[in-house]
């Protein structure tokens, strides 16, 4: 089986993960997205309103099993990078001060990525939209609690700069 070197990129909301994200091409590369916007999505389509608010360990755990699916896909190439990985998902339970299952504790335990590029809070690009539900203070909180959870799992967090897309794209080459 072929070894691949995980990147996760991560932060709050509206950071600018996915933007970076969409601008890795790369043909040694497969980017994983973002699943949190189509969990949502289609809790909207039946009525949720804040599926993450609703139920918080319902939708952790939607998210979870599809983020750890990402995690053990076996493409062809070398590199995989994720707008965001199952660590998240531990640190927004922890951020509103829900249960963790066990299970979800022993896999980000177990599972872990070789780079992890956090996103700080930025509010000159934060934006609100029909999936990105959060108010900038609650990104700051967020964004606190992912630099904890990744750091409490033994992972190493890399801020990347307040840049343009381009310049935080060869920062995060730089530390590769």
């Amino acid at each position: 089986m072929l070894e691949h070197k995980r990147i996760v990129l991560t932060g709050g909301p509206s950071s600018g993960k996915t933007s970076l994200l969409n601008h890795i091409q790369h043909p040694d590369t497969h980017c994983f997205e973002e699943v949190s916007r189509d969990v949502i999505s289609k809790a909207l389509i039946k009525g949720v309103k804040q599926p993450f608010l609703d139920n918080p360990l319902g939708f952790s755990e939607a998210l979870f099993e599809r983020r750890l699916h990402d995690y053990f896909e076996d493409k062809k190439n070398k590199i995989h990078v994720y707008d965001r990985g199952i660590h998240d998902v531990v640190a927004y339970l922890n951020a509103i001060g829900g249960d963790v299952p066990c299970g979800m504790l022993d896999d980000c335990s177990k599972y872990c990525y070789g780079a992890v590029f956090v996103f700080p809070p930025w509010d000159a690009i934060f934006t609100q939209d029909a999936e990105r539900m959060e108010v900038f203070v609650e990104a700051i909180d967020f964004h606190k609690a992912l630099l904890e959870t990744y750091t409490n799992f033994g992972m190493q967090c890399i801020e990347v700069p307040k840049l343009s897309i381009e310049e935080r794209f060869r920062f995060i080459l730089n530390h590769l």
